[in-house]
């Protein structure tokens, strides 16, 4: 219950604050800022830009990492749960209450916002959700979303699961992953690395009358175990070599002083 806990409000945390980000950015827009046929009309021009939406993102992610990793390992993001449980990294039962965590999470964050800011926030702000952006097909966006949460699960295995890495930093590097790919790519697919980040927001569209993306929704989810997996799985075939060589190493040195 303590771990479920922990995922929930660092999934909360993702949300709220970083699709609420996005949500603020849009509303705070000058008038006739982007495409007004876009249903993310002034995005990038709003009081925080992409900048600063990236960057309540890496804080979204960095601080829930800092304050409750040691309970829960913060996966905060059923695709990487998907990808440490097909590691034999974590069980069956306790991946299932991640993952519900995680999406209840996810709810519970864009829902508050929304209720917090007002109907506004999902009428015009969308939630902060993720949508295919414009000039960009559904391959496009679901080929980067395969990408960057690869690159993320990538650096979740060599810093917070790889017992050789430098672990003290794992909490800012990984949200510095997230918030790198949302300021390079959010106009593309919108950068969601995470199921929950996505379904929150169209939870809450479809509460408070914000727009219909669900036609969108395989993408988030998809997308992101896909590349987390494959991060996972390349990561440990880099490791396993690692392993072999240091293995190697040793037992040379040992056969050299055993000579002596």
């Amino acid at each position: 219950m303590q771990r479920a806990i922990a995922e929930f409000i660092g999934t909360f945390s993702i949300v709220f604050f970083g699709a609420g980000a996005v949500a603020i950015d849009i509303l705070t827009a000058p008038k006739g800022a982007g495409n007004s046929t876009f249903i993310f009309n002034g995005l990038g021009f709003g009081a925080l830009s992409w900048v600063g939406v990236g960057l309540a993102f890496w804080a979204a992610v960095t601080i829930p990492i800092y304050v409750f990793g040691n309970i829960s390992g913060q996966h905060i993001n059923p695709a990487v749960t998907f990808a440490l449980w097909l590691t034999d990294r974590i069980g069956t039962s306790a991946a299932g209450i991640y993952v519900i965590a995680q999406l209840l999470g996810g709810i519970a964050g864009a829902v508050c916002f929304v209720f917090i800011r007002g109907p506004i926030a999902a009428t015009r702000g969308v939630s902060g959700a993720t949508a295919p952006f414009p000039g960009i097909n559904i391959w496009q966006a679901f080929a980067n979303e395969i990408i960057i949460t690869f690159f993320l699960m990538i650096a979740v295995m060599a810093l917070a699961i790889d017992e050789e890495g430098p672990s003290q930093h794992a909490g800012l590097i990984i949200g510095f992953v997230v918030g790198m790919g949302v300021i390079t790519t959010g106009n593309i697919s919108g950068a969601s690395f995470n199921p929950a980040r996505t379904i929150g927001p169209y939870v809450s569209n479809t509460i408070f009358g914000g727009p219909n993306f669900w036609p969108f929704i395989w993408i988030y989810i998809f997308g992101p175990i896909i590349g987390a997996v494959i991060g996972a799985l390349l990561y440990d075939y880099m490791a396993l070599g690692r392993i072999s060589v240091m293995s190697s190493r040793r037992d040379t040195s040992t056969e050299v002083e055993a000579g002596r």
